[in-house]
């Protein structure tokens, strides 16, 4: 473990949150030789009550952004800014106050109720245009069922999922629209 790294990726996050606006702890792991892990979470004084009594985080939404769009915007920031110290590409995943986990067991459940809509109508079903990322925990969790088979369609932006029944000899699935 290269702990200059580790404390080099620390300090360009810290001043990356800074210049956001930001207060939040850090914890940056290597995974593997190319990979870092950066965990990012609320510090306590920057938290508020929700509505239910909860607490809520103030300032990481905007990290996150919509389906996390400005998180891995911030990701490809930070690898760039890395790699330019380093001559070398680094991967980075960042994880603001287990986002992370969230968003996969979203997508885990939504590709269940879609393999359950899929079996049932006896078709293929189309999920709504995703990123690379998530339609890899699409594949991954319909892989684990023997009935159902993926395929991403489309291009670029407009890339989806289709899940379908697998074909037995004696059924043809009808096609998504």
């Amino acid at each position: 473990m290269n702990i200059q790294l580790i404390t080099k990726v620390q300090q360009l996050t810290e001043e990356l949150l800074d210049k956001l606006g930001v207060s939040a702890d850090i914890v940056v792991e290597m995974e593997e030789e190319q990979t870092v892990n950066i965990n990012i979470t609320s510090k306590p004084e920057s938290k508020r009550e929700d509505i239910d009594g909860e607490a809520a985080p103030d300032n990481m939404g905007i990290l996150i952004g919509y389906h996390g769009f400005t998180l891995r915007a911030l990701q490809l920031i930070l690898a760039l800014m890395i790699s330019r110290e380093r001559e070398e590409w680094l991967r980075v995943l960042i994880d603001i106050d287990g986002y992370r986990e969230r968003r996969e067991a979203s997508i885990r459940a939504l590709a269940k109720r879609t393999m359950d809509k899929a079996r049932f109508l006896k078709e293929e079903v189309a999920l709504p245009s995703m990123n690379a990322y998530d339609r890899r925990l699409v594949h991954m969790a319909v892989a684990e069922v023997e009935d159902m088979d993926t395929e991403s369609v489309g291009e670029e932006l407009r890339r989806r999922v289709v899940i379908r029944p697998k074909l037995s000899a004696d059924s043809t699935p009808k096609q998504a629209l």
